[in-house]
């Protein structure tokens, strides 16, 4: 989701406990330049040193002490991971169900875990 560097090496990072919407999704727009609004120009503190099967580096990503991971669940612009066990994030994620914040504005019929909206749509 992310390209950093870190001694000169560029790898992909992939927000721990998250899922946001795929790109032809609605709200995949708004959450991406959310993100990129959390990020731009910030100095990033990443913690996690995993990978996930396609390499990505699996990482809670900080600015200024900041959870980016919480902000998107918290701000409504992603879900959190459908196989994760963060009871916290959940609890993040139901508060924003109940404000109608971000994606939980929407219509329901127009939200879909992006994990389910991938298997509707595999890449070709």
């Amino acid at each position: 989701m992310v390209l950093c560097c870190e001694r000169g090496k560029k790898f992909t990072v992939r927000l721990l406990d998250i899922d946001a919407p795929e790109r032809y999704q609605p709200y995949a727009e708004k959450s991406k330049a959310l993100l990129k609004n959390l990020l731009e120009g910030e100095r990033l503190k990443l913690l996690g040193d995993k990978s996930d099967r396609y390499g990505r580096r699996l990482a809670i990503i900080e600015v200024d002490g900041d959870n980016i991971n919480e902000k998107m669940v918290s701000s409504g612009a992603a879900w959190v991971w459908k196989y994760s066990n963060n009871r916290h994030m959940r609890s993040l994620q139901q508060e924003a169900k109940e404000r109608k914040l971000g994606l939980w504005a929407l219509p329901e019929e127009q939200r879909q875990d992006p994990s389910d909206w991938r298997k509707a749509h595999p890449r070709k």
